[in-house]
């Protein structure tokens, strides 16, 4: 088991920042995501709930002013569960739901790089989650009581704990939302045919039972899918996909660009995986495939990019593992701490929300100019690059292995 280095460093500073970062959000004099009430997004999920009970048709309507519902069937099946809760009720099983499942997730990242389920590390996985509040993607899950987090938990199941599902997760998530699909790419890099095989069929098997409960599932999956302007507008600041940016900023309304733009992606998402599996790296197979998905999707919200906060901590798990082995004693290992936590902090800074630093918020940067439009996106894309590059650096055990 691996040894984590400058825990109670570490600690304390994360805890500050975490105290200071939710103050500065809750005494926010505008829109925020720590108030009581029902989110906008979780809001149509119960109405479609209530639609479907009452027998109702999912895709003939908008829910909430011109808000449709986007998701398959399946998940509007499973939201009918929420139908049957008072708004008390359902604030704290969603709103708690979502803060124990990405805990969950950091929990299982610490376990699969080799830290094992040490006390320590369940503090450190708590203060990251409260952390994370200061991060665009997970504000606004919060913000908008998105699914987000729950499917990244879902899928996390296929990859990070010692008994990994095998590939349900992510046929689950998929049926929820089209998206985690494109996960299945890690199982392939991972050789697990069988994985992939059974995130197949399970995915099947929930459009299977959308179907069979859903009046107008056919619909969806022969008209609404193909649909991206049913989920929102690319000239939305916050739409934060390849395709967006491009039609945003540069008046590239899809085409031939697009498509270039976005192989390259997946090639280099595709290296970045090999190299991820050659190394029996999940966490980061699994972050960096979740990061492509947001970039070569049609559309994405900034919302969706939950998937940099598993990133996070392996970048703070691999720079503490690197200067905790070159530092002494307890100072040596206390600085390896705050080192760490720092590094983490700057590849966090392009995703920090609005509330807690505007000047390096994409909804600032998105107003200076061109570039600073791309900040968001383009770290994804540089995050994925740099790792499939890194592929091409000589390992410690061929270096070691030429010089006999």
């Amino acid at each position: 088991m691996k040894k984590f280095w400058g825990t109670t460093s570490l600690a304390i500073a994360l805890g500050a920042f975490a105290v200071w970062a939710i103050l500065r959000i809750h005494n926010f004099d505008g829109p925020h995501a720590l108030v009581w009430r029902v989110p906008l997004d979780l809001h149509i999920y119960v109405l479609a709930g209530l639609d479907i009970v009452d027998g109702g048709l999912l895709y003939d309507q908008a829910y909430v002013g011109e808000l449709p519902f986007t998701y398959p069937p399946f998940a509007g099946v499973v939201f009918t569960a929420l139908s049957y809760l008072s708004d008390n009720w359902l604030i704290i099983l969603w709103q708690g739901g979502t803060a124990l499942a990405l805990f969950l997730v950091f929990l299982l990242v610490f376990r699969e790089r080799g830290y094992g389920f040490r006390p320590s590390n369940w503090l450190i996985s708590a203060l990251l989650t409260l952390a994370a509040v200061a991060t665009e993607p997970v504000h606004g899950t919060l913000f908008f009581g998105q699914i987000n987090v729950f499917l990244m938990l879902l899928v996390a199941l296929d990859f990070l704990p010692k008994w990994r599902l095998p590939g349900i997760g992510i046929g689950l998530a998929a049926g929820l939302k089209l998206t985690p699909a494109f996960l299945g790419l890690v199982l392939l890099f991972q050789r697990r045919w069988w994985a992939a095989g059974i995130s197949i069929v399970t995915f099947l098997a929930t459009v299977g039972v959308g179907y069979w409960l859903i009046p107008d599932a056919h619909d969806f999956w022969m008209r609404a899918i193909f649909d991206s302007s049913r989920v929102g507008d690319h000239e939305n600041p916050g739409a934060q996909s390849i395709r967006s940016v491009l039609e945003r900023e540069f008046s590239i309304e899809g085409g031939i660009w697009w498509i270039a733009a976005v192989l390259v992606v997946f090639v280099l998402t595709c290296i970045a995986v090999y190299v991820a599996a050659r190394r029996h790296n999940a966490t980061v197979a699994m972050a960096l495939t979740g990061i492509s998905s947001c970039l070569v999707s049609p559309f994405s919200w900034y919302h969706h990019w939950v998937w940099i906060l598993p990133l996070f901590l392996a970048i703070l798990l691999s720079v503490n593992n690197w200067i905790g082995q070159r530092l002494h004693g307890w100072f040596g290992a206390q600085v390896a701490g705050l080192a760490s936590l720092l590094v983490m902090f700057i590849a966090a800074s392009p995703f920090v929300t609005h509330i807690v630093w505007n000047a390096m918020s994409y909804r600032y940067l998105d107003d200076v100019n061109g570039f600073g439009a791309t900040v968001f996106i383009g770290t994804g894309v540089l995050f994925i690059a740099g790792y499939a590059l890194s592929g091409l650096l000589p390992s410690r055990a061929s270096s070691s292995t030429s010089g006999k």
